[in-house]
């Protein structure tokens, strides 16, 4: 009878634990990435009332063995890690992991792990959990001295110190990317050029210098003395030609005409190419009001029909066509400071270069590069200038001890990751490597669990990477309170690393997990643990009334 009743206390036991783990569950309902319990039982050992015998062939079968159960135990409470809801919290500083992993915490010279990531900063700018003091701890070399970006954290001190308000000291620009495009439909500079409608000819062949007027096709009447011709237009610069008009006669030539226009409009060059046309080219390129025309005088004798061969514009002149772009960079101070880049289209197909600075900030030493060229796929090939032409600009700027020298990067040759020439409309970008200082204002967190340091003069500065661990069985898992787990015999040596690797999530920032409670099945629970805690009672009552049956047999 006795064991009838250890049996029913042993019932009780586990329910009653069961009620615990349940309990346990709905208190934390809302505890930050809580997870959940669940209470598993086994059975107890066995008393053997009759032993098992094996079968005798033809004469007897076997017989299975009588054992009566001495009742359950809690065998085990088995943690459930599934994902918690991400609930978003704006506070960058809060942190979730979605997917699999823990961050990592330490105080004195213990390790914990957490899946609450609800930190701040403590009175040092250290990364923290407010909650218990705990230290978040990093991974990799993230925010260590490189000799680049401003640098927080110590080679060997995994802590996390997010300096807030400490000042950035500015960085002198030394390098200057040159990306965009420069149109390959734009033209160098072009010179206005004047070409008689038709030839002059003779007998059907062009003319040569040696042609009497008298011998053109264009001669109607022969010249005599006293005839002359009538000059007029305007000269390149747009003034009156030096000289009105020339005598003609009968030996009057072509080359005579020529050497007449070339005195009456200084500034072009007049002359006749193998075609027989009468050609005048600004000596100069950019916009021209080059014009002339000629004519017989009104009381010649000789006619030609000079209205034939009018000279029509057949270049117009103008200037190359440029790409302008102003970029700011920086001096050694972190003073900024505005330098334009004009790249300006050359007759061969090439680009040059020009820098121009304020006055007031300073004069610019070495201008210029001289010879961007490209290839016929538009891709980068090389700048062909030396010396002051080559890819290097020098800028003195007031107030600086030495002249700041930048050099441009326009690509590597043969591709298009930087400055290409292709037949859509131009246009640059330029980043320069420096910056001016500022202050460090905000802190943002990636997915990776990089922590960027946000300052004012808008430099992003990797500050530091979030450890993750993860475990290979991370039910094995020690809970000590305040959300936080110890590693175990059974859950293995921790595997750290950062997020995004092996099986960890991701970090999102800006969130906190919620706890992962089941509320309807933790009222399941409930009531199941409550039957079987009245079931287990009743085993007892009934073996009450058994035994008080017996004692009063005797009576």
């Amino acid at each position: 009878m006795a064991n009838s009743l250890l049996t029913g206390i042993s019932g009780l036991r586990g329910h009653q634990k069961m009620l615990e783990v349940v309990g346990n569950n709905l208190a934390n309902l809302n505890t930050t990435a809580f997870k959940s319990s669940r209470a598993l039982f086994s059975d107890l050992m066995y008393e053997v009332q009759r032993g098992s015998s094996s079968s005798s062939t033809g004469l007897l079968g076997s017989v299975n063995a009588v054992q009566i159960g001495t009742g359950s135990r809690l065998s085990q409470v088995d943690l459930n890690f599934a994902q918690g809801n991400l609930e978003a919290t704006g506070n960058d500083l809060d942190m979730a992991i979605d997917g699999g992993g823990f961050f990592v915490a330490t105080s004195a010279e213990r390790v914990y792990f957490t899946r609450a990531g609800a930190f701040s900063l403590d009175e040092s700018g250290y990364l923290s959990d407010p909650s218990t003091g705990y230290l978040v701890q990093r991974f990799g070399t993230v925010g260590e001295a490189n000799g680049d970006l401003p640098s927080f954290q110590q080679a060997g001190d995994n802590r996390i110190y997010v300096p807030k308000g400490t000042n950035i000291p500015g960085q002198i620009t030394s390098q200057l990317d040159v990306k965009g495009n420069l149109s390959s439909m734009s033209t160098g500079p072009v010179s206005q050029e004047l070409t008689t409608s038709i030839p002059l000819t003779t007998s059907g062949n062009p003319a040569s210098l040696g042609t009497f007027l008298n011998e053109l096709d264009t001669n109607t009447v022969d010249y005599v003395t006293n005839d002359r011709l009538m000059i007029s237009g305007r000269k390149p610069d747009g003034s009156l030609p030096d000289l009105t008009d020339m005598d003609v006669d009968g030996t009057t030539t072509v080359g005579d005409l020529i050497a007449r226009l070339n005195a009456a409009f200084g500034g072009a060059t007049v002359s006749l190419d193998s075609f027989g046309n009468i050609v005048a080219t600004d000596n100069n390129t950019g916009p021209s009001f080059l014009n002339i025309t000629f004519s017989d005088g009104p009381t010649n004798t000789g006619r030609s029909d000079w209205e034939d061969v009018a000279m029509i514009e057949t270049d117009k002149g103008k200037d190359a066509d440029t790409v302008y772009q102003a970029v700011e960079v920086f001096d050694e101070s972190g003073a900024a400071h505005s330098i334009g880049l004009t790249f300006t289209k050359q007759a061969d197909g090439s680009w040059n270069m020009l820098a121009d600075v304020s006055p007031i900030d300073g004069i610019m030493l070495d201008a210029e590069v001289q010879g961007v060229s490209f290839s016929a796929n538009g891709s980068f090939a090389q700048v062909t200038g030396t010396g002051v032409g080559d890819i290097n600009i020098t800028v003195q700027f007031d107030g600086q001890p030495s002249p700041q020298n930048i050099e441009l990067y326009f690509g590597d040759p043969g591709e298009f990751d930087g400055l290409t020439q292709l037949g859509v409309a131009s246009s640059l970008e330029l980043s320069p490597d420096g910056y001016p200082p500022g202050e460090l204002a905000e802190v943002q967190v990636d997915t990776d669990g990089t922590l960027f340091g946000l300052a004012t003069n808008g430099l992003s500065i990797p500050l530091a990477q979030l450890a993750i661990a993860s475990f290979r069985n991370v039910d094995g898992l020690v809970s000590v309170g305040a959300n936080y787990y110890e590693s175990s015999l059974a859950s293995g040596n921790p595997e750290f690393g950062t997020s995004l690797t092996g099986n960890r999530g991701s970090v999102r920032s800006g969130q906190l997990e919620g706890s992962n409670v089941d509320l309807a099945l933790e009222f399941t629970r409930l009531i199941i643990a409550q039957r079987g805690f009245s079931a287990n009672a009743r085993t007892i009552t009934v073996t009450d009334e058994v035994l008080q049956e017996l004692t009063t047999i005797i009576r």
